[in-house]
C-alpha cells in the first residue's frame, strides 16, 4: 500500500490504477465540505461538467464506487489522499 497526497502524485496513481485495473482508496472532500473515504476502480479521466469546475480544476475521474455500487465521477482536485490497493483478478 502506498499513500499519495500531492495533485500530481494522485493523478499519476489514478492513471497507474487504470492501467493495472487496481482499486484505490480515496479521502474525498464533498461539496458540502464534509469528508468521505471511498474505494474506487478508476476507469478514465473526464472533463468535469461546468457546475463542478473551479479555479482549482476541471479534471474528474470516472470510477466504479464500491460504496455506491455504481459509477461515479470524482473531481481530482477534491481527492486529498489516495492509497493504492492490491491488484484485482
Amino acid at each position: 500500500m502506498t499513500t499519495k497526497k500531492s495533485f500530481s502524485d494522485i493523478y499519476d496513481a489514478l492513471q497507474d490504477a487504470m492501467r493495472r485495473n487496481n482499486s484505490v482508496s480515496i479521502k474525498y472532500q464533498k461539496l458540502e465540505s464534509t469528508w468521505t473515504t471511498r474505494t474506487i476502480n478508476p476507469k478514465r479521466f473526464v472533463v468535469l461538467p461546468e457546475r463542478q469546475r473551479t479555479k482549482y480544476g476541471l479534471i474528474g475521474v470516472n470510477a466504479f464506487c464500491h460504496h455506491r455500487q455504481d459509477d461515479r465521477t470524482f473531481a481530482v482536485y477534491r481527492i486529498v489522499k489516495l492509497t493504492t490497493q492490491s491488484q484485482l483478478p
